[in-house]
Parts: structure tokens; sequence; C-alpha cells
């Protein structure tokens, strides 16, 4: 049976009963509590376009989770033992992050609401699907959790980035032949700029250089992946660090290409510059997903 008529079935079976409506209502509670964080992820996805590419990806790479992980729908709408789990987590991290705010007037722990966000959508997934969404919901719960924390670090590594995505992309371009050096010009407004001059042609390695999109959607890549495989801590650690370290190498390489094109592309250097990135980033991400064995069929029970 189709899952929109499993739901419409199973609708109308608990519609008449109050504790299904008590769960709707605590639900709807929670959900009106966090709603500024849903606000705050919109704003910042608008915001960085890094950002939204990486809520992009992180949601194909769910879909293809659904469709080769065999995933069921055992008695939707109905507040299972692990949607009961993580409904309560949801509500203890609320209340905490709350009584921290008003009485301790510690910032970093109103860091708890991340959490509580990520454990609240999986137990309305898991109530709303039932018991056959376990692995998934833990799965992408736990790796929005680290994508949103992430995300809030993403202007303090913007600079140490952008110097290493410099240096690097200065060492290869040496080794290909190629004359440069990397400084910093001020300006009379505004943070100074990073400069990569290469045989005398200027380049600037903007916050958009930094490489933090494709090294961020690749280490959350191959932390999904870890996390539906089961994998223990080592291997998860050892997946990422090799994601991010690809992620890098990547984001040098299109620095690299664009800089060895530019002198005779410079009419169409924008559009050159969106096409080498647009390849590169979807390239490295092909890369991490087979790399990290992501599905491509579906499982064999």
């Amino acid at each position: 049976m189709p899952i929109r008529q499993q739901l419409v079935a199973s609708f109308h079976q608990k519609y008449r009963q109050s504790d299904f409506w008590i769960n709707c209502v605590l639900f709807g509670l929670l959900g009106a509590s966090l709603w500024p964080v849903t606000m705050w992820i919109a704003q910042t996805a608008n915001d960085q376009s890094r950002i939204l590419n990486a809520l992009i990806v992180l949601a194909a790479a769910s879909i293809l989770l659904v469709r080769f992980g065999s995933v069921t729908i055992e008695r939707p709408l109905e507040l299972n033992l692990a949607a009961r789990r993580a409904l309560l987590t949801a509500y203890l991290l609320l209340g905490a992050t709350y009584l921290t705010s008003s009485f301790l007037h510690t910032s970093w722990l109103n860091l708890l609401i991340i959490p509580a966000y990520c454990c609240a959508l999986a137990a309305a997934i898991r109530f709303i699907f039932g018991e056959g969404t376990l692995r998934l919901t833990r799965t992408v719960a736990g790796t929005l959790c680290v994508f949103l924390l992430l995300s809030i670090f993403m202007q303090p590594l913007d600079w140490p980035l952008r110097s290493l995505a410099g240096q690097w992309s200065g060492y290869a371009l040496e080794r290909l032949g190629q004359s440069t050096n990397l400084g910093l010009i001020g300006q009379e407004t505004g943070p100074p700029m990073l400069i990569l001059l290469v045989n005398e042609h200027p380049f600037h390695v903007a916050s958009e250089c930094n490489g933090f999109g494709v090294i961020l959607t690749s280490l959350l890549l191959a932390l999904m992946l870890a996390i539906h495989q089961r994998l223990n801590m080592f291997k998860l650690g050892l997946n990422v660090l090799t994601a991010a370290f690809l992620g890098f190498a990547f984001n040098t390489l299109r620095i690299v290409i664009i800089v060895l094109l530019a002198p005779s592309l410079m009419e169409h250097y924008y559009l050159m510059h969106e096409i080498i990135g647009g390849l590169s980033y979807w390239a490295c991400l092909i890369v991490v997903w087979f790399l990290f064995k992501g599905p491509t069929r579906p499982e064999i029970a």
C-alpha cells in the first residue's frame, strides 16, 4: 500500500482516540518553541549559498538512503518507544536551554537548542512513519545536528581556511612553473584583502575561496554514511578527516584551474569561475559518496 494511503488509513483509525490528539499537542508545542530555530536556519541558508547547497546535498543524500535503505512504514501515527524517547530528549534539552539562559547566563549552553531541534525532528518522523524509520532518523538527525553546530563557526574559520587555500594553491602553482606571491593589501574600510599574485596577475582570495562549503558538505556526507553503516568511532573519525581533506584538496584544485585558465578566458571569467566551481564541488561529493560506499542500489536483506 502506498505511504499516503497508509497514513490516511491510520489517521481514520486513530483520530477518535484522545491519546492521538494529546501527542499532536505535544508536538505542536515543541514545534512552536523551536520555530525561531527553523527561521534561523532558513535565514542562514538564504544569506549563505554554501549553507543552502549543503542542505540540498543532505536532503538528496537522505532521499537516497530512503530509496535504497529498506525503510518501511510500521504502525504510523503512533508514539512508539523510539519516538517517545526522542520527544522526551527534545523537551529535556529545550528545558535545559531555557533554564541555563535564565539563571546561569552561559551562552555556550544555548547551543543545546540545536540537538533539541534535531531530536524533535527525529521524534516527529518516527511518530508519523513508525519505527521502521529508526535507523534513518538517527542518521539524519545526527548529521543535521553536526551541520548546524559547524555552521555557527563558519565565520571564525574563514580566515584560517582562506590562508591555507592561498598557501597550498600558491605551492601547487609554483610546482607547475608559475611565479606566485601571497600577501595582504589593506583597505581604507573593512578587513584587508588576501591577494595571490601569479605571474604579476593579482587574484583576490575571497571568502568564497575558503572551501568551507565543499569541506563541510564532504565531511557531513562521510559522517552521514558512517552513522548509517554503524561504524565504530575510530572509523567514523578517519572517514570524516579523509572527507575534509578531500574537500580541501578539491577546493585547492579549483583555485589552481581557475588561475591557470583566467589569462585566456578573462572576458568570460565569472562564467568560467562558476563552471569550474560547480564541477569541482560535485566531483568531490561524488568521490566521497562512492569512496565511503554510499548506497546506489537497494540493500539485500
